[in-house]
């Protein structure tokens, strides 16, 4: 393989807003790439040690020089349309270039990968397993965290859940001014965690103390018909004891119109384990998907 290599120097223009340059990189790759064939991969990194710090690097990989030449080609193709080669040019209220480079793979991988484990077909009992694990994850982890994203960029945070089946959702509560509301409302799509710790016997996959499951899906606040339903439900299943649930519980008033919480619903559209025989074989951190459908019987 063949990696062009630039470095960029932010302008003061982009320093004083680097979430907008950002913005603007990401936009530039799907329109600067577009359609460029023979650009097998790209990537950037920011410097944060060494000389030129907070510069960026920008690899740019090729099969070999001939690919590197028919990219060059196209490029100054592409530089004769005067509305392409304008926004192209635009680059320099963001970075000025630095320097360009090019590296090549060296003749072997060093050091030499390590082969990959034989891929398990998972049978019935494998099945069973995950599906036990997932709702043992469920109904005792409680607590989930969620990542956003919205107007204020990527966010995490913890809430505390109910479970509920056909279809596989979890619910809760939330002041409608939290960070991870906001970005729920512009932005539904959502992933999580759920994880649990100190398990013993046959609670431990594996025989290893902790287990934990990622998941994606979409989230939506509950609306005004299934609010007295979910309203019940999250409480009857979080405080089972009525006497606390009398503590906890707050009015219906506080989940509609200018209530200043919502209740939200997160529908899971696929779901994953933590793969614990396979830690066990070769101390890979890796996962094992477990279809929703199974879960959700």
């Amino acid at each position: 393989m063949l990696h062009l290599v630039y470095r960029f120097r932010p302008t003061a223009k982009a320093r004083g807003d680097m979430a907008t340059f950002w913005r603007w990189i990401a936009d530039r790759q799907l329109w600067f790439y577009a359609d460029l064939d023979m650009v097998l991969d790209t990537k950037w990194y920011t410097v944060t040690v060494g000389d030129d710090v907070h510069c960026l690097e920008h690899h740019v990989t090729f099969t070999d020089e001939a690919g590197w030449g028919t990219y060059r080609r196209e490029i100054s193709r592409r530089s004769t349309d005067p509305e392409w080669e304008q926004r192209r040019t635009g680059q320099d209220e963001w970075y000025e270039i630095l320097d360009a480079r090019l590296l090549t793979d060296p003749p072997i991988p060093i050091p030499l990968p390590v082969p990959e484990q034989p891929r398990r077909e998972s049978n019935t009992a494998d099945i069973a397993a995950l599906v036990q694990r997932s709702d043992l994850i469920l109904d005792r982890a409680r607590f989930v965290t969620l990542a956003t994203g919205g107007p204020g960029g990527p966010w995490a945070s913890t809430v505390n859940y109910v479970a509920l089946r056909r279809p596989l959702r979890l619910m809760w509560y939330s002041l409608r001014s939290a960070k991870h509301s906001v970005n729920l409302a512009a932005q539904p799509g959502v992933s999580g965690s759920l994880f649990l710790t100190g398990l013993t016997g046959a609670d431990a996959p594996a025989g290893i103390p902790i287990d934990g499951a990622q998941f994606t899906g979409e989230c939506r606040e509950v609306t005004v018909d299934e609010l007295p339903e979910y309203h019940r439900h999250y409480y009857h299943s979080n405080f089972p004891d009525p006497a606390v649930r009398e503590q906890w519980m707050l009015p219906l008033d506080e989940f509609r119109g200018d209530g200043p919480r919502r209740f939200y619903r997160l529908d899971i559209d696929r779901w994953w384990l933590y793969d614990a025989q396979r830690w066990t074989v070769d101390k890979h951190d890796s996962r094992v998907e477990v279809p929703v459908a199974a879960i959700d019987r």
